[in-house]
């Protein structure tokens, strides 16, 4: 009987070209890509995320500037009226924009940090020395400022002004100047801007939280300051609330 003779198996030599050509190919788009987000749109970028994540850039909660940090806070990137703002990043595009046109960035600092926008104001600004009388100029920026508080106010649990006195030799008690200070501003925005009178707070520190040492005028002046604190959340007022309605339900349940 005759032997069949095994058919040899053929070879293909140049196989490992299509693999080779595969890692080529995945390399070069890994390339694209990198290239392609050393220059990403912002605007686009949130775009994309939104579609595999609404809630990734989902405003209010936050943007890329969300963060404790303020000197890690976004500059302001885009021209905005105050018609057009209705969250905290709208905010703080519009007032350092406003700080900017008015060249008062010498004498106003906006800072972004997590759910919060806080304005700095050096005193002159609103006040003369030793007094709790805003001056008419004073009355026009915080005008312009309720304005746009009005328009963030349903978007926001809180609005803090806080005082501030340098330590000097004067006839004035700090404290008292810092609160009277703190709560004049506060009126103001109260009377015609503010609708919710409950979210306003007022803070009179007097010297005692200076941000530079009170060892030169240029020093005290920096120290000399009203601040105002837009926040969307607060935790304290949190826990009170829940306190507070505790309390009226047990006034109920006696009555």
């Amino acid at each position: 009987m005759a032997r069949r003779e095994k058919k040899k198996k053929t070879v293909n030599k140049n196989a490992w070209l299509n693999t080779y050509a595969d890692m080529i190919t995945l390399v070069l788009v890994f390339f694209i890509f990198l290239y392609s987000m050393s220059s990403i749109d912002n605007q686009k970028y949130e775009m994309l995320v939104d579609i595999f994540n609404p809630n990734a850039t989902e405003k209010p909660t936050g943007q890329v500037s969300a963060t404790t940090d303020p000197d890690a806070a976004t500059s302001p990137q885009k021209d905005i009226a105050v018609e057009d703002v209705v969250d905290l990043e709208d905010l703080y595009q519009y007032l350092s924009q406003y700080a900017k046109e008015n060249g008062m960035e010498d004498s106003v600092q906006v800072i972004k940090g997590q759910d919060m926008v806080l304005v700095k104001f050096m005193a002159p600004v609103f006040f003369e020395p030793d007094s709790a009388q805003i001056k008419p100029e004073g009355q026009a920026i915080l005008a312009d400022m309720g304005k746009v508080l009005s328009a963030v106010e349903p978007r926001v649990k809180s609005i803090r002004i806080d005082g501030h006195t340098a330590q000097a030799e004067s006839a004035v008690n700090d404290r008292d100047l810092s609160t009277d200070r703190a709560n004049v501003v506060l009126e103001y925005f109260e009377n015609g801007y503010i609708a919710d009178p409950g979210k306003l707070l007022a803070v009179g520190y007097g010297m005692y939280r200076p941000i530079a040492p009170n060892d030169t005028e240029e020093n005290r002046a920096r120290n000399r300051r009203v601040e105002i604190l837009i926040s969307q959340n607060d935790n304290i007022q949190n826990e009170l609330d829940k306190i507070y309605d505790e309390e009226k339900s047990q006034t109920e349940v006696k009555n």
